[in-house]
């Protein structure tokens, strides 16, 4: 088996696993982000202070804010979450509400419940998301990362037998 398809069967194998154990993968993703950003902060601060020591005035709240965030977000993931899953679920309740105004506003009172399904589901489940809070993003994550990394298996493995 070639190296491109060993690489495809692993990551076809960690999309499973995602959709298997989707809080677990979700926690890591926001986790990765975490470290990210405070590896970002870090080498935007070694930027500033190259640049402050040529004489040109530049600020550092950009960088201690995404050392500050990569720390948080690394010692508390579930609090990362939580604002996902409020940001998320309003924006969704929202989302439905005014989808649902629209139909309203256009004189359209009598449409039928397939066109009304849409912004009811929209609020249901923002509104489900919202209550779940940190799980509830979490799953979602980790569930969207799953099919992701299947996506991508997938697209390895075709590219496998293209390349050779």
């Amino acid at each position: 088996m070639s190296s491109m398809r060993s690489l495809a069967v692993f990551t076809l194998l960690l999309g499973v696993a995602a959709l298997v154990l989707p809080y677990f993968f979700g926690t890591v993703a926001v986790m990765a982000l975490g470290g990210v950003m405070l590896a970002s902060g870090i080498v935007a601060l070694l930027f500033v202070n190259d640049v402050r020591k040529q004489g040109v005035p530049i600020g550092v709240f950009g960088p201690w804010a995404q050392v500050v965030a990569g720390v948080v977000i690394l010692i508390w993931p579930e609090l990362t979450l939580w604002l996902v899953a409020v940001i998320l679920g309003g924006g969704l309740v929202v989302s439905g509400i005014t989808r649902l105004a629209a139909i309203r506003d256009a004189g359209m009172a009598d449409t039928p419940l397939a066109r009304k399904a849409g912004p009811w589901a929209s609020i249901v489940l923002g509104a489900l998301l919202i209550v779940m809070g940190a799980f509830g993003s979490a799953v979602l994550l980790g569930l969207v990362l799953g099919i992701a990394l299947i996506n991508a298996g997938l697209q390895q493995w075709q590219e496998a037998d293209v390349a050779w």
